[in-house]
């Protein structure tokens, strides 16, 4: 009797505890309950999104204002910056989509999914139809009885080598378009492995 009930790990994460201490539980907790770490990634990735979305807005307007000659390079930054941010939307929509099949171990888990599922209904043209605000209103409440699941920026350092990576996937992509429509008729260009 005395060896199974002693060997499970409590965790960390208690009711009501903000701050400091929640931060670490769900930095331990995230490994045994998937949501914790699947919310963790989907912030990230909307996070850089937006942050790409901001600099191909800036680039959009610069190409607009351009002379000639300085536009057509500003166009080329313009669409590696706006293919970026959709490489980066698409790494959150690939989170979104992995939901359904993680399993939440805790009340913490199911806080953490519905985050991931109120936060994706930002982007729906009517948010106040049904089911959303019955949802958010499910949400309100499990945070009341569980707590709330720390929800912090990434690193700067973090979001700036993503925004790399993706500007990366971006050029290359933008240079295999150049290539095809720079190429002999009928040639087509290497097809890209998708990597995810």
């Amino acid at each position: 009797m005395a060896d199974s009930d002693h060997s499970t790990t409590l965790s960390s994460v208690t009711l009501g505890e903000s701050g400091e201490g929640a931060v670490k539980g769900f930095a331990r907790s995230d490994e045994a309950d998937p949501p914790l770490a699947l919310l963790r990634d989907w912030l990230r990735a909307q996070h850089v999104s937006q942050v790409l979305c901001r600099l191909q807005q800036r680039l959009e307007t610069r190409a607009l204002g351009a002379a000639y000659p300085a536009a057509m390079d500003a166009k080329v930054g313009y669409s590696i910056a706006y293919q970026a941010e959709v490489e980066a939307a698409t790494a959150a929509l690939k989170i979104q989509d992995r939901l359904p099949r993680t399993h939440a171990h805790s009340l913490l888990g199911v806080v953490a999914k519905l985050e991931i599922i109120v936060g994706a209904d930002r982007d729906i043209d009517d948010p106040t139809d049904f089911p959303w605000p019955h949802i958010e209103s499910v949400l309100r409440d499990l945070k009341e009885i569980a707590g709330g699941v720390p929800l912090e920026r990434p690193d700067r350092s973090i979001v700036q080598a993503d925004c790399r990576r993706y500007q990366a996937m971006a050029a290359d992509l933008i240079s295999l378009a150049k290539q095809a429509a720079d190429g002999p008729f009928g040639q087509q260009p290497a097809a890209r492995v998708d990597t995810e």
